[in-house]
């Protein structure tokens, strides 16, 4: 099925096109040109203060392991990383969201390690009642036998893959939560903070990206967004002495001021678009601008009131390891690898859960991921 999928990327369909132009240096010096011109006739650098030491909530949204993408008991191995070695030189309140653990005693670890080293930890807890009374949704796309037909096989597997998520939509929205979980960091973040980084859990910040941000928070322009560079750790050592020049090649954290007006959109499942669906209303280029619009979710409103409001970070926050190859997967050029990995592993979690809490429609799950699945 990949063999012939990989040979028609020679052919320049429309989409490919499209691939071709938003990934290139002109497009990004379009969109540039875009973002200063609007930053330069607006009147929202009216709307707050710029501080030159602003109040920062460093937020991090922690969540189960997802194997095999992550290692299983990776995300408290690199919590204690961060809580050990990360440093904390402007004083920023360090925020940490537990999102649906079903591990309790994992949970129990990590409230523990968060507030022994003195810093703020929500939990979002997991309910298998909860759980239990949520729904494959097959009929969306017309019934479960549409992922047998021929009109499904004939798709590119990205196309496929999105739509078997957006089925399992409903259980993926409530057990891996990763917008609600965003959101509900950002809300804590804007009750005492003038800027909310809103960060992926794993994300470590050295003194260095330290000293940047806090800078750029205050420099100008004053806009209500930070778009911050993300590199990969894809092998053991010193922290402190990673690259951490900016970069496109990977997707940014988002910052947010007080006054923002976006968050993260919570229609969308973890694995479809919880992210990049915010960069692109904000008109933040990246691979992510070529992508068409889901059939079945309507975006005719997908551009924000605050587009093109936003600077960029000068320095990156560094992803830790999944534990997993031996760090193989954080490779620049393991792109894909990841992607599979992480789509096998919202499935297999979802087989899991299903077993765990005795689902009635666990049945369906086979259905929607097909005979090929990895499950």
């Amino acid at each position: 099925m990949w063999l012939p999928y990989r040979l028609t990327q020679l052919l320049p369909t429309r989409a490919r096109v499209r691939k071709v132009w938003y990934s290139s240096p002109l497009f990004r010096s379009e969109r540039e040109f875009k973002r200063r011109w609007t930053i330069a006739r607006g009147d929202h650098s009216q709307q707050v203060e710029q501080h030159a030491h602003p109040a920062v909530t460093l937020c991090r949204i922690i969540g189960n392991d997802l194997f095999p993408r992550q290692q299983t008991g990776q995300a408290v191995a690199n919590l204690k990383t961060i809580l050990q070695r990360e440093s904390n030189p402007h004083e920023w309140r360090k925020l940490f969201i537990l999102n649906r653990f079903i591990d309790l005693d994992l949970q129990y670890e990590a409230v523990e390690l968060i507030r022994e080293a003195g810093h703020s930890c929500e939990v979002i807890g997991f309910e298998p009642d909860v759980y239990r009374s949520l729904r494959y949704r097959p009929e969306i796309f017309g019934g479960l036998d549409y992922f047998q037909s021929s009109e499904f096989k004939v798709k590119d597997p990205f196309c496929q893959d999105r739509e078997r998520i957006w089925a399992c939509g409903e259980k993926i929205r409530y057990l891996m939560n990763i917008n609600g979980a965003r959101n509900h960091a950002l809300a804590l973040g804007r009750i005492c903070s003038d800027w909310t980084l809103v960060l992926d859990g794993s994300c470590f910040l050295t003194h260095t990206v330290f000293e940047a941000l806090q800078s750029d928070l205050s420099a100008s322009p004053n806009v209500p967004y930070l778009i911050v560079p993300m590199r990969r750790q894809a092998e053991a050592c010193d922290l402190e002495d990673l690259d951490v020049s900016p970069t496109h090649r990977e997707e940014p954290q988002i910052g947010f001021r007080s006054d923002a007006t976006e968050q993260f959109d919570e229609a969308y499942p973890y694995g479809v678009r919880d992210k990049t669906s915010l960069l692109n209303r904000l008109g933040v280029p990246g691979p992510w601008c070529a992508w068409a619009p889901l059939d079945w979710h309507p975006e005719a409103l997908t551009r924000s009131t605050d587009r093109h409001l936003y600077k960029f970070g000068s320095a990156s926050v560094v992803r830790l390891t999944s534990g997993v190859a031996n760090g193989s997967l954080e490779q620049v050029g393991a792109q894909m690898k990841r992607y599979r990995s992480r789509i096998t592993a919202i499935f297999a979690t979802l087989k899991a859960v299903d077993q765990q809490c005795e689902a009635v429609d666990a049945g369906l799950l086979a259905g929607i991921t097909g005979a090929t699945s990895t499950l």
